[in-house]
């Protein structure tokens, strides 16, 4: 159930705190005036109106994701049928709480390429879409923040970008650039089989293939450097996006990125790495145990401790799943860095560590309670700011959470 903010100054007891460093069994949490004041390991009972005792339960960072994807879907479950972002906006927030999140990106897609286009990354779509979730964004239970998403042979979409940035209505950029041998798609062929799995004819891939192509020789290195400069000064995080080989990383560092998304070969990804870059995956890939797009396994990639960031991606049911799995299959260190790559890595990714994606003093109250028992973890609160935009209704039972307390009250 979602519900009005409780009291901005109250604790959190009994529960087993997720920090940066470790795992603090039966810890306590105190907060006020929606800041976390105090971490107590070990305490003794509480009582009083505004002691909310978890029972055992995991307290968490709330998710941050820098790379939300989902909300092209959620506008347009069937392409033919799209709805007002106005009115999907409040649903689809409210879901977001749920699954766990407390700050959110929201992708915006621009990439008007004729013949090419997507149907939400026209001009006039991304407009809509982008003028809605800023309206949207102070009565927004997550915290809501915008990324825009440049497909770079979109040329004639590139003075309307600029604009955008140079009014401040974003946060992020990534550039992207789909033609095949640029990115994601190696080559030609690969684009045919992406196009065949997702429904299209070959006339109509290749009549893509010819658009993208046409485009791509019309790509002004000097017009994205300076757009690339201008996100800079505005203080916007900007990365690359479907980085294949170390050329491409190179362009990319010498115009001053330090995020790699999804990058497509080992090669890339070791280089990205030791040249400082964070690398970002996505949740589905990690559940569903491999790439849609036949690209990198995210599972290998965190066993091999080559995966810095972990967002929703497509699919917002993903992320806290992933998390307990990897605490569980012991594929990170520990359970306080598998959560590192959900809440505190990608906070650090876009400068709002200061501020949250960790649980400690003097941070915001983002934080979750979560059951990780049965197949699935449940989220059974979530705050924001201090604030309990989300509470499940279910009841706490102790002696039956995944990571259980020295001792429950």
């Amino acid at each position: 159930m979602y519900m009005s903010c409780p009291p901005m100054s109250f604790s959190i007891t009994n529960a087993v705190v997720v920090t940066p460093e470790a795992v603090l069994d039966s810890a306590s949490i105190r907060v006020e005036n929606g800041r976390i004041i105090d971490l107590m390991e070990r305490t003794g009972p509480h009582t009083g109106t505004d002691v909310y005792n978890a029972r055992g339960a995991l307290l968490l960072p709330g998710l941050v994701d820098i790379h939300a994807d989902s909300l092209e879907a959620a506008i347009a479950p069937r392409p033919a049928a799209p709805f007002d972002p106005d009115f999907v906006l409040p649903a689809y927030d409210a879901h977001l709480a749920a699954c766990g999140y407390t700050t959110v990106f929201h992708c915006v897609g621009l990439a008007d390429l004729g013949n090419a286009a997507k149907p939400m990354r026209t001009r006039e779509k991304a407009a809509s879409i982008l003028a809605a979730l800023r309206t949207f964004s102070p009565q927004a239970t997550v915290r809501t923040r915008i990324h825009l998403r440049y497909e770079v042979t979109d040329i004639d979409s590139l003075p309307l970008l600029e604009q955008w940035v140079c009014e401040n209505k974003a946060d992020m950029l990534s550039l992207m650039d789909h033609t095949p041998g640029h990115g994601v798609f190696e080559d030609v062929a690969a684009f045919r089989r992406y196009a065949a799995r997702s429904g299209q004819s070959f006339a109509a891939s290749d009549t893509m293939l010819l658009e993208l192509a046409k485009r791509r020789d019309l790509v002004d290195a000097k017009a994205l450097h300076n757009l690339v400069s201008q996100c800079h000064k505005q203080g916007l995080t900007v990365v690359s996006h479907d980085d294949h080989s170390v050329e491409k990383l190179d362009w990319a560092l010498q115009l001053g990125i330090s995020v790699a998304e999804f990058p497509v070969t080992m090669q890339a990804v070791d280089y990205a790495r030791s040249r400082g870059m964070q690398t970002v995956f996505g949740s589905p890939n990690f559940i569903r145990g491999h790439s849609h797009a036949g690209n990198l396994s995210v599972r290998e990639l965190v066993q091999a401790g080559k995966a810095d960031i972990l967002c929703l991606d497509y699919a917002p049911m993903c992320s806290l799943p992933a998390l307990l799995q990897m605490a569980r299959l012991g594929q990170e260190k520990s359970f306080a860095a598998a959560a590192r790559l959900f809440s505190l890595n990608p906070a650090q990714s876009v400068g709002m560590d200061k501020e949250t994606g960790s649980i400690e003093k003097g941070k915001a109250a983002d934080c979750i309670l979560v059951d990780p028992s049965g197949a699935m973890p449940k989220v059974l609160a979530t705050f924001v700011n201090g604030q309990a935009v989300y509470l499940s209704g279910q009841q706490l039972c102790p002696h039956r959470y995944y990571h259980a307390p020295a001792s429950c009250c």
